[in-house]
């Protein structure tokens, strides 16, 4: 009977961690996103975050959510979309190096560590996973911020005096870095969900790079992949509705936007005109805004908006997505890059 008591108390103890989950960064995704969840395990679903956060609840006591469901959910959406993207060259290391010097590190033990349930302050590695294929690291720091709950304000009387007290909710977020090589591809890309301000960016990559070097798997930074052949070229493709298009020479560039609400510059005849008469071998190097709609690009789960940055070798996605549908955007980009 102790034992029986021991194993339900413990059980009991899972699900409040579960259940922490739920509500700390679970509920922290996108909306679409958590009806997946829902919808995949067989959960009602309802139409607000307190539904979701209560049907979550009730189908962890019922063990109709399990964490390792939890795990595989968030392994595919956090940190996904919503990000800026950087393409770099292939590690030089062999496939067959990379397990063994992750072991020989002191990053060991994070190895096939699935997710991470840390809100660091600081920009901290916290997952890094080899399939044998596919070599994927993460970086988690913490966005915890305080929202305005109105409903739980109220006035007291005291003392002779009147008080009124307005109540905030502590919303838990975090943002995620992502170092991601599979190593069929000819690129690697670090994945950055931290504003480009400052120097943001350049400190992002700087811990990504220094805790590659101490994984035993780089010497130093690889070189960037130039992007601008690539949005060169999806500027004159059907395929993508190009919503602008900036070509850059020295001295000068030249600005291409449509102002359609639904439509890029193709639509627009005069700018179609002056858009086929643009030599693009005249400019150095080429940015642009881009919309791939899921008619389209029937492998894409939702329409993804991307912005490029030929000189920066940089992406932007505009919208969170799930990781196949970050990694057909990048084969769009790849294909479109051959010179």
């Amino acid at each position: 009977m102790k034992k029986r008591s021991r194993d339900r108390e413990t059980e009991g103890h899972g699900k409040s961690r579960l259940k922490k989950v739920v509500a700390q960064i679970v509920l922290a995704q996108g909306n679409i996103f958590i009806k997946d969840l829902l919808r995949s395990n067989r959960i009602p679903v309802g139409n607000t975050k307190a539904d979701f956060a209560e049907h979550l609840d009730a189908a962890i006591d019922s063990g109709t959510l399990s964490q390792a469901a939890i795990e595989s959910w968030l392994d595919e959406i956090e940190g996904w979309g919503n990000q800026h993207v950087y393409l770099f060259e292939p590690l030089s290391i062999s496939g067959r190096r990379i397990r063994p010097a992750i072991e020989a590190s002191r990053y060991s033990k994070l190895l096939d560590r699935k997710v991470s349930y840390e809100f660091p302050e600081k920009l901290t590695l916290s997952t890094v996973n080899f399939s044998g294929d596919h070599l994927s690291i993460a970086w988690h720091r913490s966005r915890g911020a305080w929202e305005r709950a109105k409903s739980k304000d109220f006035r007291r009387e005291e003392g002779g005096d009147s008080y009124e007290y307005r109540a905030y909710r502590e919303r838990f977020d975090r943002a995620v870095v992502r170092f991601e090589w599979r190593l069929a591809d000819p690129y690697c890309a670090a994945m950055i969900q931290l504003p480009n301000e400052g120097e943001e960016h350049a400190q992002a990559l700087g811990r990504v790079w220094l805790d590659l070097t101490e994984l035993g798997l780089v010497s130093g930074p690889p070189g960037r992949v130039r992007l601008s052949p690539a949005l060169k070229r999806l500027s004159r493709n059907a395929q993508a509705t190009v919503q602008s298009t900036r070509l850059v020479a020295q001295g000068g560039h030249v600005e291409l936007v449509s102002t359609l609400s639904e439509g890029g510059i193709d639509s627009v005849e005069a700018v179609r005109e002056v858009r086929r008469g643009v030599d693009d071998a005249s400019f150095l190097a080429a940015d642009g805004m881009f919309n791939f709609t899921a008619e389209k690009y029937q492998q894409l789960s939702r329409s993804i908006k991307m912005e490029g940055y030929g000189g920066e070798s940089r992406l932007r996605i505009w919208v969170q997505c799930k990781r196949e549908d970050v990694y057909t955007v990048l084969s769009i980009i790849w294909n479109n890059n051959q010179t």
